[in-house]
C-alpha cells in the first residue's frame, strides 16, 4: 500500500519570498508592456499621481525602489518627455492618468486572481510578516556603510 503524504508548508525565508517576487514580477511586467512603461517608471508615475511634488516623489521612489535620487529624476524626466507628466514633472497629464489607471486596474485584477481566494487571515499574517521583513531589511540598509 502506498502512503500519500502532503507536502509540508514552506518555511518563510528569502528563497520563498524571492521565488514569489520573481513570479509575480514576470506577470506584472507583461501587464506593463501595453503601457510602454518600465516598472520603475510606473512607480514614479504613481508617486506623482498620489499628489507628491517632485521632491516628494523623488524621496518616495528612492525609498521604495532603493535607487539613487538622480535615477528618480531621470525617470521623472522620461515621463515628462513621454507626455505623461507636465513640464515640471509635478502633475500627471490626462494621457498619463489614462495609462496609470489602465495599469492600476490590470494589477487589481491580477491581485484578485492571485490572492482573492486566500483566507483573509492568511493574507493578514503574510502582510504583517512581509512588513516586518521589509522593515528589518531597510534597517540593515540604513546601518550598512555605503
Amino acid at each position: 500500500m502506498t502512503t500519500v503524504t502532503s507536502p509540508s508548508a514552506p518555511v518563510l525565508n528569502g528563497r520563498v519570498i524571492g521565488i514569489a517576487y520573481h513570479a509575480i514580477s514576470a506577470v506584472r511586467d507583461r501587464l506593463l508592456v501595453d503601457s510602454g512603461l518600465t516598472f520603475h517608471q510606473s512607480v514614479a508615475l504613481n508617486a506623482v499621481a498620489d499628489g507628491l511634488d517632485r521632491a516628494g516623489a523623488v524621496e518616495q521612489v528612492t525609498a521604495r525602489l532603493k535607487i539613487g535620487p538622480s535615477e528618480v529624476h531621470t525617470l521623472l524626466d522620461e515621463l515628462v518627455a513621454a507626455g505623461l507628466l507636465d513640464a515640471a514633472g509635478a502633475s500627471v497629464t490626462e494621457k498619463g492618468d489614462e495609462i496609470r489607471q489602465g495599469f492600476t486596474d490590470a494589477v487589481a485584477e491580477l491581485a484578485e486572481r492571485l490572492y482573492g481566494d486566500l483566507p483573509a487571515t492568511d493574507r493578514e499574517i503574510a502582510a504583517r510578516a512581509l512588513a516586518h521583513v521589509t522593515a528589518r531589511a531597510n534597517a540593515e540598509l540604513a546601518a550598512a556603510p555605503e
